[in-house]
C-alpha cells in the first residue's frame, strides 16, 4: 500500500518528516508539494507521476482540506480508478494510527478506522479541564 500525502506548501513533506521523527522510515508514505499558481492539473500530474507502477487498488492519498484542490484533483483521480480512496483531514495522529496499520489491512479497513477515530484526534484543554472537574467531584 502507498499513502500519498499532499496539502496546501509542503504540508505533506512536513508530515512524513514529523512522522519518521516519531516511526522512523516509512518509505510507503509519498509526499507532494502543492504550491502557489499551480492548478488541479499540475497536482493530477504530481500524483499520477508518483504512483506511476502502482497498482490504484492500493493507493490512498490522503489531503489537508476536504474540496481543496489536492483533494479535488486525488477524488478525480479516483472517480477514474487510478487511486482507491481519499481522505481529507491530514494530521499527525492520524498518519500515526496509518502508519501502525497500513501493512495489515485493506485500505477500506484502513478508511473506516482512520473515520472513526477521528474524534479521538482532536482536544480542547478547556474540555478537559471540565472533563477532569466533573471526575474530581465524585
Amino acid at each position: 500500500m502507498k499513502i500519498v500525502l499532499i496539502g496546501h506548501g509542503e504540508t505533506g513533506v512536513a508530515f512524513k518528516k514529523a512522522v519518521e521523527m516519531i516511526f522512523g522510515k516509512a518509505d510507503d508514505f509519498i509526499p507532494l508539494t502543492f504550491n502557489p499558481g499551480e492548478g488541479l492539473k499540475d497536482v493530477n500530474q504530481k500524483i499520477e507521476k508518483a504512483i506511476k507502477g502502482t497498482n490504484a487498488k492500493d493507493v490512498l492519498v490522503i489531503t489537508d482540506l476536504f474540496s481543496g484542490t489536492p483533494y479535488n484533483s486525488a477524488a478525480g483521480l479516483a472517480l477514474k480508478g487510478k487511486v482507491k480512496d481519499v481522505v481529507a483531514g491530514m494530521s499527525l495522529p492520524m498518519l500515526l494510527e496509518v502508519v501502525t496499520k497500513m501493512d495489515n489491512t485493506s485500505i477500506e479497513d484502513l478508511v473506516k478506522t482512520i473515520l472513526n477515530d477521528a474524534p479521538m484526534y482532536t482536544h480542547a484543554l478547556s474540555n478537559e479541564m471540565k472533563k477532569q472537574d466533573e471526575e474530581d467531584d465524585f
